[in-house]
């Protein structure tokens, strides 16, 4: 899922804001946020949790997702 997140971030500069966690040294956000699979997305609206996904999903799925994460 890297490379298609890091064209998903330059896709939407403008509008969001990516963050990349290590799970192996992020140990703590990783209890906070109660991950238990990687990958994991984990989307924020105003400063809250407004969707979580687990696991792959394709370049059409997060476009849209995406796009409407960054809708007003």
């Amino acid at each position: 899922m890297g490379p298609l997140l890091r064209d998903m971030a330059d896709r939407f500069k403008d509008r969001i804001v990516f963050a990349k966690v290590d799970i192996q040294s992020d140990k703590d956000l990783v209890q906070q946020f109660g991950v238990k699979s990687v990958p994991t997305l984990i989307l924020f609206r105003n400063g809250k949790e407004w969707d979580r996904l687990t696991g792959t999903r394709s370049r059409s799925e997060l476009t849209k997702l995406f796009e409407k994460l960054s809708s007003n």
